[in-house]
Order: C-alpha cells, then structure tokens, then sequence
C-alpha cells in the first residue's frame, strides 16, 4: 500500500505515535513488539476530516499550518504516571529506542487513542480541551505585564530622563501576550494551554530520579559550567514535590497545566535582598514554569552526552536499559516544544537564556557544529540575552550578588560561544562587545557565590586582588570564564579585520598591535592558568584529568587566535609564512597530547572531536599542504620547523584521529573526511620519485605517481569545490566548504 507521494504507508499507531513504521502487513513488527497487534491497521485515508462535522457557512475558510517536529503532541515519554521511584510498565522491552520503549502517557489519554484507532472512522485525534472556566476565563492581572529591557535610545527613554515612568509604558499588548494562533490552538485544544504539548513534556520527566541524578552529575563534572549549578540543584528536590503534585492529578491535569502557562507568562522578577537559597521559589512549587522543566530536560541531555552507554544512569530500576542515543534526542526535542511554548507566551527572563543556550550546545554535540540548527539557536540565544537586559549591569535597579554574578558568568558564555561560532563558520558575530558594561565575575566558586553567610562572602571578597582574580592560586569555576572573556575580546577585534567588506589600508599594523595584545593578555594571566608553564607529564596528575583538559582547551584557543592573526598576516605578506608554520606546528604538538592520554575517562575523551575540528586540523592541513609545496618544487622548509617534524606529527595526528573521535559525535563523520585528505598528502609526499620516469608506452610521468592513489585522486564528494593545493587557500576552502549539502551526514 502506497501513498501518492510513492512510499509505503504506515499503520495508524506507529504514524499516531510518531515512530517509523516497519510497513509489514497484515501487522508491523513494530506494533507486535510493543503488544498492540489488535490495533495496527492501515487507514486508507487518515487525514481525511471525519464525516458529519460540516463547516459553517459563515465561517472562513482557515489555512491548515501543520506543526513542526518539536510543536507535536508527543507521546514518546520515559514512564508511565506511575510512583516517581521509576518502576514502569514492563510489558515495553529492554533495549528499544526510547520512542517504542517508554511511549506511554496519561492512561486516560491511551484509550482514547486506542479507541480511535479501533475505530477507522471516529474523529481524529486532538488533546481535550479544559472546561472554559479553567482557561479562556483566565483574568489578566497586572502581575502578567512584561518589562522587556529598553535602552537609551528606546521610544520611552525621552520620558525617563526627569522622573521614573510607569511599567505600564513598557507593557505589551496584553490582549495577545498569552494567546496561543489559531492555527495551533486547534491541534492542543487551548488558547491559551496547550494540552498535548504540556503532556508530553510532562510524561518525559519520568522516572524523576533519573534526572535528579543527571543534573547533579552535570554540575559535579562541569566545575565553569555557564550556568550557577546551587541556583539550579537547590530547585531539585521541590521539583521532585512539584513532578508528585502533577501525578496526582493525572487523571484532570488541565488545571495544573494552565497554571503552571500563567506563571511562565507573568515576569521572573528578583528582589535585591533575595538569597541564592530562595532563588528556586521563584520558579517552582506555587511558581513552576515551562522553562524550569525545559531546563531540566536539557541538562539531563548534556550530561547524558559525556556519560558512556553502559553507565547505571541508563538502567532503570526495573531493569529496562534506556538507549543513549534515543535519550539525548528526545531531551532535544521535547525541550524545544518548552522553548517554543514559552516563546508563544513572552517568557524572557534568566531561566529562559539558560535554556535557549544549553539546548543550543546539546544540539551542536549531538548534530556537529556545522549544522545550522546550531546557529539558529546562537541567534535565539542573543535575542533573549539582550531582551532580558542580561548585558547590561548599570540598569537602575540592584541586582541581588547572586544573580549579578551568575548574569556575568551567562553573558561572558554567550559572548564567547557567538564569537568561536562566527570564526568556525566564517560569519559575523551576532553580538558586539562595545554595547555592554557587564564586568568579568569575580573569581569565585559556586559555593562561595551562594552563600547565605555574608561573613563568609566577605572574608573570600577580601582575599581577591585589584583584578578581580583569587590570590590563593586556586582554580575556581569563574576562572576559566574570565580567562576566555579576554580571549574572545580580542577575538572580535580578529573578526573585525579578517570578514571586513573593505580591508583596512593599515591592516598590517592593527594585525601587530593586535598580536601584541594578544600576548601581552596571556602573559598577564596568573601563572597557576597557563598551560604553557607547567610540566606537560605531571599536570595530568597534579591538577586531575577535567581541569587539565579544561586548561589545554584555554591554551589551544590562545594559539588558535594567534594562528588565525598569522593567517591574516599571511594574506598580506610572504614574509609571515615562518610565523604561520611555527604557530601551525605549536597546534599540532599541543593537541597530541592527548594521544598519551587515550585511556582518559569517557567523558574527556567525548571533548576530543571539538577540540580536533576547532584547532587542530587547519593547522595541520597548513603544515601539509606546505610539507607537499616544497617537495614538488625541492625547495626547503622555513627554517622554523622541521621536515621530519612535520611527517612524524601528522602519522601520529592521523592515527589519534582513529580512535579519538567516537562514533557518537556529530563530528565523527567531517573529522574522518579531512582525516582521509591529510593521510592522502601524507602519502603522496612519502612516495614522491623526483626523477622522471620513462612509461611503459613511451611517455614520461612527473614523480606523482607512486604506490597508492594520489591526494588529488580521491573522489571528490558531491557537491564540493575541488581541493586546492596551497596552504592558504585550503583554509579559505575548508572555512567555505558546504559539508552539510554532502553526502556526509549529520541528521
């Protein structure tokens, strides 16, 4: 059985359910598997409107905007409504994607479902809709205003320079801020609920003690983590409350989902005397908000991210195994049904720009960077950090210690990942450092910054210098932000000079103050955050394996800034071809250090990939495609580096690329492509006959035409510009090069 469109068609409870169909018939495998062989059918025509629900004449004709992926009721979830301890239905079998493992919602709602699949021609599936009283009646109080941040030059700021003005100038339009468009409302039953998406997110956060568990080792492995783990941690065990309250209103959980939409829609506003341990209030219990189980969601991805497939987080307490893979994707998707739900509603407030930004590194892990979902969500990411006013300190009103540092710590992260963004892709940054006068945040622990003891707090405040920077020596989880703040400072001054439309005429001379700079900055650092000044052998045991690799990292993104400066000096002159080759060599030597570290834990080895792409295969193609140019011409290398040098790196750069790049990373397949191109070289240049040779049919070949196939005869993917033989247009070719329209995939 075909579709008009030529592929086979899918029974009703694999398309209900969102699933791929094993198209078997007369019952697909999918359906036996999950014990609903009575219901699987195929309908010849399931989106036909069901008979006797004829349209009014005077109503419009209304345009049918079918809902994306992550704005579906999704009924995938990973429990039943069942006792938060996470024992489910075991009827499901062990090891099955998380979509047919745990696809279990609300038991009221799956006899509805079942009923309808029963019966061909009952009306099609849509989320009941709440009593009236319970939603269109919602009143509007003053409390559901919206205070966006407005700057100077805004259209209410003349009216402010004499006296303060009423919030009510910076209202919206109140009359649409919590409705949901017509074209959605008819697919989750409410205006201003949607039923089935909140059910669906609902359903995912089972087991709870899952996510606990997940968040608590989120935080405990990321020790700079853009986000303040105590103001999220303390949250977890009302949440827990809030996740039980839920399940017992399984049955009528209307009124409980359109409050929690009446809370996501009124302003996050702090008070300045708040402590960190109250934070939590404010967006949980009495206050839950779509964005706080949103955030949940995600950072339970992130973490499941760095954590291997066996680990016992993925076994449930009942024995069933969650898959990994299927996890991570559905924290994806459903905390982007949270993000579109609360952007229908207005939501902006902190909670949301931690959401938006972590959803936003998931997806870059779990698709690789160049997808442009991943850019998409950098933009989302700014929007809502400058509609919060998050980059702006001065504002008129106090901000609680707390929340003014952790608002440093979420702005110096955006700030940082928009400008890595911009160089990865080649692109203009999206924020502009000259717009803000958010300070770097102190250099304090987590703990130190939420602490209810001010005595505590002023003691540590006493021991930091004029800097801002701990004169203990200590490695705190502010250090590492403030370190890549000053980095990408002058990152944005690089950007400025290498994507300018015109180039400047004394371009030269920017690039050498900038240089300049850029040294100066890394050699004012404290001396205990410079990889550069510690012994390579022993840093590993004396600072632990995760600071290690966070401060390689910090050191990488300092040579790669002075290589991407050479790069720039390159294009002016020859004369900086040494530089480039010296700097290029530096990269190359620092990033195999983690080929004396293959028996890492799993989760330093899943930041192997990032680290490769980002800084270490350009150098390397420079030093390869060089390493070829002086062979063909017999013209030495700058006396900078070393022939030998070179070949013994890139044999051992393209033996790491084997195993340090898992299969689970969206970056697996482009680090195995450019891997194939520099072995290619490699080669070619091994096997290099400078002599002519005399053919066999008379004819002379050039020395090219050693053993083995040559770089220039791997098949070109499609889609791709032939690959260039000097070492600067190969960058210029890998910066452009269109990897998501190749056959390598990243979906």
């Amino acid at each position: 059985m075909l579709r008009r469109n030529g592929k086979p068609r899918s029974c009703e409870p694999c398309r209900i359910s969102k699933i791929r169909c094993g198209h078997e018939t007369p019952k697909c495998h999918k359906c036996q598997a999950r014990g609903m062989e009575e219901q699987c059918f195929y309908h010849p025509a399931p989106m036909t409107k069901p008979p006797g629900t004829p349209r009014k004449q005077s109503e419009p004709r209304r345009r049918v905007v079918r809902p994306r992926y992550s704005e579906q009721a999704d009924t995938r979830g990973h429990g039943d409504h069942a006792p938060i301890d996470g024992n489910l239905d075991t009827t499901h079998q062990t090891q099955a994607p998380l979509g047919g493992l745990l696809d279990t919602i609300q038991r009221s709602s799956e006899s509805d479902i079942r009923s309808t699949i029963t019966n061909p021609h009952s009306s099609s599936i849509v989320w009941p809709t709440p009593p009236d009283s319970m939603s269109i009646g919602v009143q509007r109080s003053p409390e559901a205003s919206r205070s966006y941040y407005l700057g100077s030059t805004s259209y209410a700021s003349v009216f402010a320079e004499e006296q303060p003005i009423p919030d009510s100038l910076h209202e919206q339009s109140i009359q649409r801020a919590d409705e949901t468009p017509p074209a959605l409302s008819n697919a989750y039953g409410s205006r201003h609920c949607h039923i089935g998406v909140g059910r669906s997110i609902i359903s995912k956060l089972y087991p709870f003690s899952l996510f606990e568990r997940s968040v608590e080792l989120y935080f405990e492995l990321n020790k700079a983590c853009a986000i303040v783990g105590p103001l999220v941690t303390l949250a977890m065990p009302q949440l827990r409350i809030d996740l039980e309250r839920l399940t017992q209103t399984a049955s009528n959980p209307y009124a409980s989902y359109v409050e929690i939409t009446r809370n996501t829609i009124r302003p996050l506003k702090v008070p300045s005397s708040m402590l960190a341990s109250e934070f939590h209030t404010l967006f949980t219990g009495q206050n839950l908000r779509w964005e706080t189980l949103g955030l949940i969601l995600i950072l339970a991805g992130s973490n499941a991210q760095f954590t291997p497939p066996d680990h016992p987080l993925f076994l449930l307490s009942n024995g069933q195994r969650i898959n990994k893979e299927d996890f991570i994707e559905d924290m994806i998707h459903t905390s982007n049904a949270c993000i579109n739900l609360c952007q229908i509603h207005g939501a902006v407030n902190d909670i949301m720009v931690w959401l938006i930004y972590m959803n936003m590194l998931v997806t870059s892990n779990f698709y690789g960077d160049n997808y442009h979902g991943v850019w998409r969500g950098m933009g989302a990411t700014t929007s809502a950090l400058y509609a919060e006013g998050i980059h702006c300190e001065n504002k008129g009103f106090e901000e609680p210690f707390f929340l003014r540092e952790a608002r440093r710590r979420i702005y110096i992260a955006v700030y940082r990942s928009d400008k890595t963004l911009a160089t990865f892709f080649g692109r203009p940054p999206m924020m502009n450092g000259h717009y803000t006068d958010r300070k770097l945040p102190l250099d304090l622990d987590d703990n130190v910054i939420t602490t209810s003891d001010p005595q505590v707090l002023a003691d540590t405040l006493a021991k930091l210098d004029s800097e801002g920077w701990n004169t203990d020596g200590k490695l705190t989880s502010s250090s590492w932000p403030r370190v890549r703040f000053q980095l990408s400072k002058l990152k944005e001054r690089m950007l400025e000079q290498s994507l300018a439309g015109e180039a400047d005429v004394d371009i030269v001379d920017k690039l050498k103050d900038l240089c300049s700079d850029l040294r100066r900055t890394w050699e004012a650092l404290p001396g205990h955050l410079r990889y550069d000044l510690y012994n390579e052998d022993l840093v590993w045991m004396d600072l632990g394996h995760s600071m290690t690799l966070r401060m390689i990292a910090v050191y990488l993104e300092y040579l790669h800034m002075d290589f991407q400066l050479q790069r720039l000096m390159r294009r002016e002159s020859q004369l900086a071809v040494p530089g480039l080759l010296e700097i290029s060599m530096r990269l190359t030597n620092t990033v195999l250090v983690f080929n004396k570290q293959r028996n890492q834990a799993y989760e330093i080895m899943r930041h192997f990939p990032t680290i490769i792409l980002f800084y270490c295969l350009p150098s390397a193609g420079v030093l390869a495609l060089e390493l070829r140019r002086c062979t063909l011409e017999n013209v030495p290398l700058p006396g900078t580096v070393s022939r030998a040098d070179i070949i013994r790196n890139l044999s051992v750069l393209i033996s790491c690329l084997e195993w340090a790049i898992l299969p689970g990373d969206g970056n697996h397949n482009l680090c195995n492509e450019l891997n194939k191109m520099l072995a290619l070289v490699l080669d070619e240049v091994l096997n290099y006959q400078p002599q002519a040779n005399r053919s066999q049919d008379g004819g002379t070949t050039d020395g090219l035409g050693g053993p083995g196939a040559g770089f220039f005869d791997l098949p070109m993917i499609d889609g791709m510009e032939p690959i260039p033989t000097e070492s600067e247009d190969f960058l210029i070719w890998l910066d452009n090069a269109n990897w998501s329209s190749t056959t390598v995939s990243f979906l």
